[in-house]
């Protein structure tokens, strides 16, 4: 057994007894396992075998969580959507059964729901756990330490060799796909920088805007024009959030033309026919799957065809536009993905996941445009802007970089989604606990007068 895989197997052993009696830090545990993938850097049985890392925290942390303090009044309007749109793919997975049309996808449809189920799972048990201030600060603390480490090493890598090579995830990873990666590091750049800002030591300072830089040249190194798009919209973001926005737009234009001066020529030839228009096979199958997914929604409009209808190759070729069908048999191996969320939940979930999944992002901004404006008026909530900010531009980026890529059952998007849950929790105790602590003051006046 190679030395790396024995120190990724002692370390996940280890963390069995803790995570049992502590059910939190096996939320952490679990975390940086599912975007870290320490696994993924052995050679051997932790890698190739039949070592699962993620299960093996998982179990004792669901058990250890029924003993555990854990969040009340935790059925806000986004835990109920969240919850909503579980039990939305569930019953399309089942409807599905009934359609003779959607057979051959069956099978992978029942595995992708056990996929997204474990995600979700996991998800609303950190909603439970994360019950303080400090807990929240150290699970953002150990998500970017783990995407960071990624874009630390992957960034230097592509500095090292000039741009020559692509940048992708590890191997076997959620994120293994130069357009995930990209999406990935995207969703992470807004946590960097407004963390940042929030912390009090100049080196966690230095630190977190160091590796937001990393994360910014991985996406560039990722050949990725959906993570350009998606950074686009960070940035512009950023900018308009900044208390200095006259220099930040100054230093972005000097980035601007930094990237377009350094980057290799093969970069800037990929980019150009994008925005020439100038379509690709990969651009040509964005054409076909949104067609096609569009034609699928209007036929089943309220269930769709199921997880993984897109891929079907027996059925969804009947509902791409006649017009587009050369180009969907031009592709080689056929359609690989919905190449878009929004068309991705359309052609699987229909119209009601769509519109599930869309309210609860737009609950998501509501609750987090609502927090800010308290946080302005309350100085007991101040502690909260920094994290509005950080999660609605997170957000964004999904929502930006996610239109040409079909990740709507993406694991970070949910877990962000539960941070926000989280964050609204604790700032609604917060506001809670000061007015319990103004009363007796007010009965004492009632009293004197």
């Amino acid at each position: 057994m190679a030395l790396r895989d024995a120190l990724v197997i002692i370390i996940c052993l280890l963390a069995v007894p803790v995570s049992l009696v502590s059910a939190y830090f096996g939320v952490l545990m679990w975390t940086w396992i599912a975007y870290f993938n320490p696994h993924r850097y052995a050679w051997g049985i932790a890698r190739y075998g039949y070592f699962q890392p993620a299960l093996l925290i998982a179990v004792p942390t669901l058990i250890g969580a029924l003993f555990a303090p854990k969040n009340t009044r935790v059925f806000v309007r986004e835990t109920v959507l969240l919850a909503s749109l579980w039990l939305w793919f569930a019953f399309t997975t089942f409807y599905i059964t009934f359609v003779p049309d959607f057979a051959n996808h069956l099978k992978e449809a029942n595995l992708h729901l056990q996929e997204v189920s474990k995600i979700l799972l996991m998800t609303f048990i950190t909603i439970l756990l994360v019950t303080s201030k400090k807990k929240l600060r150290i699970l953002i603390l150990v998500i970017l330490a783990s995407f960071g480490l990624k874009a630390f090493f992957a960034a230097v890598f592509y500095l090292k060799t000039g741009g020559q090579f692509q940048i992708w995830g590890p191997e076997g990873s959620f994120i293994y796909d130069n357009n995930d990666f990209a999406l990935a590091m995207n969703m992470t750049v807004p946590l960097f920088f407004f963390m940042a800002r929030a912390e009090s030591s100049m080196w966690m300072r230095v630190a977190l805007r160091g590796l937001m830089f990393c994360a910014i040249v991985c996406i560039i190194g990722t050949y990725s024009r959906g993570g350009l798009l998606g950074l686009s919209a960070v940035t512009l973001a950023i900018v308009a959030k900044s208390r200095y926005k006259i220099l930040s737009f100054i230093l972005v234009a000097i980035a601007v033309v930094c990237l377009v001066t350094f980057t290799t020529g093969a970069w800037q030839k990929r980019m150009g026919d994008f925005l020439q228009g100038n379509l690709d096979a990969s651009a040509n199958s964005r054409l076909v799957a949104w067609g096609g997914g569009w034609n699928l929604a209007m036929e089943h409009p309220i269930t769709g065809g199921g997880f993984d209808v897109y891929t079907d190759a027996a059925i969804f070729p009947s509902f791409v536009p006649r017009n587009l069908r050369s180009r969907l048999y031009g592709l080689s191996g056929g359609l690989h993905s919905s190449h878009s969320v929004y068309f991705e939940l359309l052609g699987e979930q229909g119209f009601v996941g769509l519109g599930l999944f869309l309210a609860l992002l737009g609950s998501c901004f509501a609750t987090l445009r609502r927090l800010r404006r308290e946080a302005q008026n309350e100085p007991r909530l101040q502690w909260v802007d920094p994290y509005t900010q950080m999660f609605s531009v997170s957000i964004l980026a999904f929502m930006v970089n996610g239109a040409t890529l079909g990740r709507a059952y993406f694991d970070f998007l949910y877990q962000i989604v539960a941070l926000v849950i989280i964050l609204r929790i604790l700032a609604a105790r917060e506001v809670e606990a000061g007015t319990s602590e103004a009363q007796p003051v007010e009965e004492l006046e009632a009293v004197a007068a």
